[in-house]
């Protein structure tokens, strides 16, 4: 196995995960609608729902960040590489590490705080449906 092998898995890892992460959070979204409730003409979710459905969107703009930050680090990087090393599309270079770390705290954060928002949902729908 090479390195390259490893960053390869990672990447489709961490892509599935991602795909995975949005998913439930739409979802999740459903589920809360399913259960919402009309209180003096206003629609209402249950309490328990409330963090669940703040941890979602949370989520789901941590996932948004995720990739905006990435795109926005590599492609200022790009462009300062271009411009200051004059390097071309077929010149091989190492980036340094830090580089991906923005990234990757968002792709984690968005991760935890969507496990976070459907413990809240599993919780409710044990204790209250079930």
């Amino acid at each position: 196995m090479k390195l390259k092998d490893v960053r390869e898995f990672y990447s489709h890892h961490t892509s599935k995960t991602s795909e995975i992460v949005r998913q439930l959070g739409f979802a999740g979204i459903a589920v809360i609608w399913v259960f919402k409730s009309e209180v003096a003409g206003r629609p209402t979710i249950p309490p328990e729902l409330v963090s669940a459905a703040f941890l979602i969107v949370l989520g789901l703009g941590l996932d948004l960040l995720h990739y905006v930050a990435g795109s926005l680090v590599w492609g200022i990087y790009g462009r300062i590489k271009e411009l200051r090393d004059d390097v071309s599309s077929t010149t091989e270079f190492e980036a340094p590490r830090q580089i991906n770390w923005p990234a990757i705290i968002l792709f984690w954060s968005k991760t935890v705080v969507m496990i976070i928002a459907y413990s809240f949902i599993i919780r409710f729908l044990y204790f209250v449906v079930i």
